[in-house]
């Protein structure tokens, strides 16, 4: 092993695998489309989207407990399981009240694998001795998803641009959810549980609310939970941005309306995620530029608000392309911030009780994605996605400024 850095090795190629065969979700770059097209409004798309978060919001600490207790790898696999019963259901029962239960079934997956992954290469860089390159680690492997996107948006493209049916995108997302079982399957056995000793479940609780006491990791994760939850509930109203733009391309003159809108968001998602991948793996290097973690973390917040604000400006002045521009950057903006993230909540708390307390992280972003995909949804109804975008960026920057006015004058009064 280099004594600078970690060794690439089987299991890191494991991981990466895995990151890159569960983000080819080829229906992700058209699933509000999707559902547009077999006749929802936006307040019903906002209404699944919440649902499927308020899924995770019931599930998420009892799954990142389960996870820790008894087997990371049982979780995972249930949980694809669960991803592939949903894509099932969207394909061949696309009606809203059907879709209710696929959009269930696929916030179970995600609340059984939220966390659970990170805890266990962190719990691998533990045994390799490499927990000090884990957030490079991580960007790397990261890195991996997003290309897993790209190729995912570019296929997703290609599937609908010849096929001219957007629903097929279901039933061939499955495979690589399949692939990526089996390859959950080899994990060495030593990454199914951390390393921390059997405790009874009171003492376990004791351990999980120290952490929590830690002012420090509390705010990380409010601050990681607040521009994650902001992505989450927007990202796919890009999609009809980008549809749009489609439709004043002079070189798209031939094929559907179908065909030329799935040439142009496979395309342009590729090229989003390809930048992303830049970002996450640059991540490390990005946070190296501060003396302090705090300030990274708050400048790319509002970097990522402000950029949602531009977006809904420009797109209500018909300016598409800036506007799908902006909306890139927040996603280039996020991925910079996720290894970083990890890497400092990992600084606060052991690897044993990582999937935990990735878990609560994942817990209170379920609870503003909920919120925000339901009012967004609304909004977007009644004003117009450009509008809703401004109303939502700028509440949200109005709120967590007055937060930190708040929390700032406490500890003023307080030294004093």
């Amino acid at each position: 092993m280099s004594n600078n850095t970690f060794t690439k090795d089987l299991q890191y190629w494991k991981f990466c695998s895995y990151g890159f065969l569960k983000n080819l979700q080829f229906f992700d770059a058209f699933l509000l489309l999707f559902l547009v097209q077999h006749g929802l409004s936006y307040t019903q798309v906002g209404f699944l989207y919440a649902l499927r978060k308020l899924v995770s919001f019931f599930l998420e600490i009892p799954t990142g407990i389960l996870a820790d207790q008894m087997g990371r790898k049982q979780s995972l696999i249930l949980g694809f399981m669960a991803y592939i019963c949903s894509f099932l259901m969207m394909y061949f029962l696309p009606q809203f009240h059907f879709l209710i239960i696929a959009f269930c079934l696929y916030g179970l997956g995600e609340t059984l694998r939220s966390g659970t992954h990170k805890a266990m290469i962190m719990s691998y860089l533990e045994i390799k001795g490499w927990l000090n390159y884990k957030t490079d680690y991580y960007g790397h492997t990261r890195g991996w998803s997003q290309r897993g996107s790209a190729v995912s948006a570019l296929l997703a493209g290609a599937m609908v641009y010849f096929s001219g049916n957007i629903d097929n995108v279901f039933i061939f997302s499955t495979i690589p959810f399949i692939i990526n079982t089996i390859n959950l399957v080899t994990y060495p056995s030593e990454l199914n549980k951390g390393k921390r000793k059997k405790k009874g479940g009171n003492s376990f609780i004791k351990d999980l609310w120290s952490v929590l006491q830690t002012p420090h990791l509390i705010k990380i994760i409010t601050n990681s939970s607040t521009h994650s939850s902001f992505l989450n509930a927007i990202k796919d109203f890009i999609q009809p941005i980008i549809g749009a733009f489609a439709l004043t391309l002079p070189f798209l003159t031939k094929g559907t309306h179908e065909q030329k809108i799935g040439l142009t968001v496979g395309v342009t998602y590729t090229i989003i995620y390809i930048f992303t991948t830049i970002a996450s793996v640059n991540s490390a290097k990005f946070g190296e530029l501060f003396t302090s973690k705090d300030k990274p973390i708050i400048i790319t917040l509002y970097l990522g608000l402000f950029c949602g604000l531009i977006t809904g400006l420009f797109y209500i002045e018909n300016y598409l392309l800036i506007s799908i521009v902006f909306f890139t950057l927040i996603y280039i903006i996020e991925n910079i911030r996720k290894p970083m993230l990890t890497g400092y909540i990992s600084d606060d708390c052991p690897t044993s009780m990582l999937a935990t307390i990735l878990s609560v992280q994942s817990f209170v972003t379920t609870i503003v994605t909920a919120t925000l995909s339901f009012v967004f949804g609304v909004l977007s109804d009644h004003y117009g996605i450009g509008i809703a975008l401004i109303i939502l960026s700028v509440g949200i920057i109005i709120t967590i400024s007055l937060i930190q006015f708040i929390v700032k004058s406490n500890t003023i009064k307080a030294r004093e």
